[in-house]
């Protein structure tokens, strides 16, 4: 029978008669005797992983902090989206003499909407997307 994980949503299959199993993603242990309809599903707290190993939290404080920089992009696994973020934020302040420096709150809004956004929205967004660089 397959279960999902309360804290971490990741599923995962159970064989015989075992009442409680240890999930494979969080290590969290689950009842898996009480039907799923009856487990309340918790939410990942903001700086705690999720199932994918990355932070919403240490995400958004990287686009507030560092966000000038793509570190965000780089944490989340999207390299070519933080070379092209590094390079564009920095060619735009060279070409403007620093005036397009203004485009740098861009980062800062990244984070907080990841700030605000669910573990699961999170995933989907900035870490399983096929998208390279994801703006908003």
């Amino acid at each position: 029978m397959t279960y999902q994980c309360p804290k971490c949503g990741g599923s995962f299959t159970v064989e015989g008669g075992v009442q409680s199993v240890q999930c494979p993603h969080c290590n969290e242990v689950v009842q898996v005797g009480v039907p799923q309809a009856q487990m309340p599903k918790r939410e990942v707290e903001l700086f705690e992983a999720g199932p994918s190993g990355k932070s919403r939290g240490v995400a958004g404080l990287l686009a507030i902090l560092l966000g000038v920089f793509g570190a965000h992009y780089f944490y989340c696994g999207k390299i070519g989206g933080g070379i092209t973020f590094l390079l564009i934020i920095w060619l735009v302040s060279l070409v403007t003499c620093g005036v397009g420096a203004i485009i740098s709150i861009v980062p800062v809004i990244q984070g907080i909407l990841m700030f605000t956004m669910k573990q699961e929205d999170f995933e989907n967004k900035w870490v399983n997307t096929s998208s390279f660089m994801p703006l908003f």
